[in-house]
């Protein structure tokens, strides 16, 4: 195979894995901005507030899983900047799990199809994961909002899985032209 990410040098590697996840990241939240936009839903941001809050209020006992009540916990310091490391960390994880399952798993060239099922399949992550922890219930179901925040939630996860794909192409092409290994 032409391009396999794992034999390319540590440090190709860990740049690759920035690149396309900072890529992947790019096009979500563009997405989840349109959405907002679209759906006059508040700022995008807003989510990645809830989420940095719940984790610093969960190293103080302040939270429960799933938590009812989190829209009255109080804004916390820094909500923001842990909400949107967070994101930038799943990303990266993300990034990293395409790359096994298209280099390791598959053995294969970059191909959209792998990134959109894996992306598919990851919707659990914020339907029983993010959702239940930020008081909307299991998959959104206690928002009013559930049929958009269901909608959204795959547009966002496919157009990430698009991310990953061209992201990857991208930095294939760029180190073949720079001629890095």
């Amino acid at each position: 195979m032409k391009d396999n990410y794992f034999k390319l040098e540590r440090a190709t590697q860990v740049a690759g894995l920035l690149f396309v996840a900072l890529f992947g990241a790019i096009v979500i939240d563009s997405t989840g901005a349109l959405f907002a936009k679209i759906y006059n839903s508040g700022p995008f941001y807003s989510g990645y507030q809830g989420l940095g809050r719940y984790i610093l209020t969960m190293f103080h006992g302040g939270v429960s899983f799933p938590d009812p009540n989190f829209s009255e916990i109080p804004k916390v310091e820094g909500e923001t900047f842990v909400g949107v490391t967070a994101h930038l960390l799943v990303c990266v994880f993300d990034t990293f799990m395409y790359f096994i399952l298209t280099f390791k798993v598959l053995k294969s060239t970059p191909k959209i199809m792998p990134a959109l099922i894996m992306m598919w399949v990851f919707i659990f992550m914020p339907f029983f994961i993010q959702m239940p922890a930020l008081g909307m219930g299991w998959a959104g179901d206690a928002s009013p909002l559930k049929n958009i925040i269901h909608w959204r939630t795959f547009v966002c996860h496919s157009v990430f899985g698009l991310g990953l794909y061209l992201g990857t192409i991208l930095f294939f092409k760029y180190i073949h032209r720079k001629n890095i290994t």
